[in-house]
This record gives structure tokens, sequence and C-alpha cells, in this order.
């Protein structure tokens, strides 16, 4: 127990963070522009060359920023009311829809070309913890950020309760303990033994394809247990934001992850690049969007708040796009563009996923969750002591939304 107890956090100032919601397209682009690199998208294998160079290192970093997100959502969304009966299982409907509906699809069109030892684990999201790439990229490849989602959802009603009770300076330490961890981790693997190596389209250092330690690389990057520590930081940057200890300026942090990413595609080593050099930037400019907008006397402009509309989307664009892509590598192959039909096709492409998304959300994933939200409750009240409060509408918190 610390022993000057704090204040219980106070409630929220604000219920939606417009800045939040609308920076989520920009990673989510970043994911799918990555995803499209390792097609020959242009013609020019100078083009070409360079759009992989900028956006494969992206979609790593745009991945950390979704997993730190999911953390910091998830807490905001409960500050006002802790997870109490039914949290985990609303958590899981809003991602297991969709979870469903790409996994079928994939193996129904390319089961012949999957490897059946990963049927079950990708299925049942416990793909994540196996440390085998043929396994955790199997069938829809993005779908392995659930495993940790998953772990996210069933530990955060404990994370919350302890964590909020705690002082500003305890979480302001366990911030920055976290965060020399997911630092000082991949630096030290590097001088460990590789064991078996693998290659991949996205494993580059400074443009030059490299094999990568089959143990090391899940570890640093796909290990639920280490993407946890991530959304651990998002958790307590939310509280400290609350609390009102979060400096408001997001030019500081922005001008640091530019310096990361060129960092990282300049020098480091890969496993360096993964989130090491950008998590620092990641979680201080998460912190910084919310606290200037709770701090703002003003609110957030027009623009800013119709293309926030379109954050709780990204979830969708994530899960989707490899579906998309198959399909094209499998039947359409509209790679071998000019510069301007690349940059067109690239648009397009995240265009029909975002639509995909909004058709999904409004046809499938809004009528189950709508149909079991009667269920859920019941069984909530049924619980001894019952719900404290009313459940207001479920928020998304996934590390692709």
């Amino acid at each position: 127990m610390d022993p000057h107890p704090e204040p219980k956090t106070p409630a929220r100032p604000i219920r939606q963070l417009n800045s939040i919601a609308a920076a989520r397209l920009v990673p989510s682009f970043c994911i799918l522009a990555s995803h499209l690199s390792f097609e020959n998208v242009f013609k020019d294998g100078t083009t070409q060359g360079a759009y992989y160079r900028i956006f494969n290192p992206l979609g790593f970093n745009s991945v950390s920023f979704f997993i730190v997100l999911s953390g910091f959502i998830l807490t905001w969304i409960s500050i006002d009311r802790a997870p109490g009966p039914g949290f985990k299982t609303k958590r899981l409907l809003r991602i297991l829809p969709v979870h469903f509906i790409t996994w079928a699809v994939i193996v129904c069109a390319f089961g012949a070309l999957l490897p059946k030892k990963s049927l079950a684990a990708t299925l049942t999201l416990l793909q994540g913890w196996i440390p085998d790439h043929s396994v955790y990229f199997s069938v829809n490849a993005p779908a392995w950020t659930l495993s940790t989602e998953i772990v996210l959802y069933l530990a955060f009603p404990w994370i919350h309760r302890f964590l909020t009770g705690r002082t500003t300076d305890f979480l302001l330490t366990a911030l920055v303990g976290l965060v020399a961890v997911l630092v000082l981790l991949p630096a030290v693997l590097q001088s460990l033994p590789d064991g078996a190596t693998f290659s991949n389209a996205a494993f580059s250092e400074r443009g030059r394809l490299v094999d990568v330690s089959e143990w090391k690389y899940w570890l640093v990057y796909i290990s639920p247990f280490t993407r946890f520590l991530e959304a651990l930081c998002g958790v307590l940057t939310c509280l400290l934001v609350v609390r009102g200890k979060w400096p408001k300026s997001v030019l500081l942090p922005s001008l640091l992850l530019v310096a990361a990413v060129v960092a990282e595609e300049l020098w480091a080593p890969f496993l360096m690049t993964l989130s090491a050099f950008t998590i620092v930037p990641v979680v201080l400019l998460i912190g910084s969007l919310a606290a200037r907008e709770i701090g703002s006397r003003t609110t957030t402009s027009k623009i800013v708040g119709k293309v926030s509309a379109l954050g709780k989307y990204t979830f969708g664009i994530y899960m989707y796009q490899w579906v998309l892509i198959l399909l094209c590598e499998q039947y359409l192959r509209p790679w071998g563009n000019s510069l301007l039909s690349g940059i067109l096709l690239i648009a397009v492409f995240y265009a029909v996923c975002l639509a995909i998304s909004v058709l999904s959300n409004r046809w499938i994933e809004t009528p189950v969750n709508s149909f079991m939200r009667p269920n859920i409750a019941a069984r909530a009240a049924a619980r001894p002591g019952g719900p404290r409060t009313a459940s207001p509408a479920p928020e998304r918190a996934t590390a692709g939304s």
C-alpha cells in the first residue's frame, strides 16, 4: 500500500475524445499501406523502394500506437464506472463477430494454402502464444494482435482496481519502468544467439531484407505478454491524464516520433525498429492529445469532429484488409502501376476497407451486440450484488480501433 493515498481519480471531464478518435485514421492507413508495400504496387523500382522504406517501418510502429491506445481507451471509459459484471463479454463481442467472419472467408477461399496446424489456434485467437510464424501469421495475419486484446480484457478489471488506488508517483514510476523494459528488451536480445531464423517481406534494415531470429521476433513483437506491457502503458497514461499530470503540448511528441522513425530507417537494428524507438513518443503523443482536448476551453473543430466519427471503423479496416489483399494476390493482381495510378490504388483500397467496415458495423456487429445485450444484462443482474449502475452503450477499445 502507498503510505499517502491520493483522492479517488476524478470523473471524466468530457465523454468523447475527438482528437484521439480522429488520430486513429493515420496509423490505420499506415498499417494498410505497409501491408500493400510488400506487393509491387509501383512499376518503377525506385518508387516502389521508396514506398516500401517509408511505410514498412510505419506499419510496425502503428501497431504499437493501437495497442497503447487500447489500454488508454479501456481506462477512459472506466473512469466514471469500474468494470462490472458483463464487462469481459461486452468487450469480446466487439471483436469476435469480425474475427469469425474474416477467419471463415479466408479458410473457405484459401484453405488449401493454409497450414492445418494453424487453424485451431487462429480460430480461438491463441496464435499469439505460439512462437511459430507459420501459426501466428496464418489465416488473417493481422489478427495475432487479438491474442493480446483478450489478455487485456481478462486482466483489466483487476488492473483497474489496483491502479486507481495508487498515488500519482506510483503510476509515473510504473510507466517509466514499463517503457524502460520495452526499450531494453530488444537491445539485450541483440547480444543473444539467434537460433532458428526466418525471412519475411517486412523484415528489412535500411531497405535490405534480413533474416530474423524466430524466438526473438516473437518475444519482442508478437508475444501477448510483451504487448500487454504496452497496453499497460496506455492504462497508466490515461490515469495520469485524468489526474491532470500530463503535458498538453503535442509538438514535442510529434517531433520525437518523426525523429524516431528516421533513426529506425537510417541506423537501428531490426529488432529495435519494431517498437523500442517509438514507444516513448507514442505514449507521449496519445497522452498529450487527450490532455490538450480535456484542458481546452473550446470544442474541437467541426472537421475533427466529423473525421472522428470514422475512428470507430478502424478495427474493421484492420481486420478486413488482409482478406482483400489475398483476393488481389490470387485473382486481380492490380500491381505494377504508374506513380499516380499506384497512389490511387492505395487510396481506393483504404476506401473499400472503410466501406466494408461501415457495412459490417451496421449490419453485423451492431445487430449482434443488440441481440446479446439483454442476455448480458440479465446475467449481470443475477450475480450477487448485481450491476451497480446502468451500463451505457459500449465504446470500441481494440488494437485496431
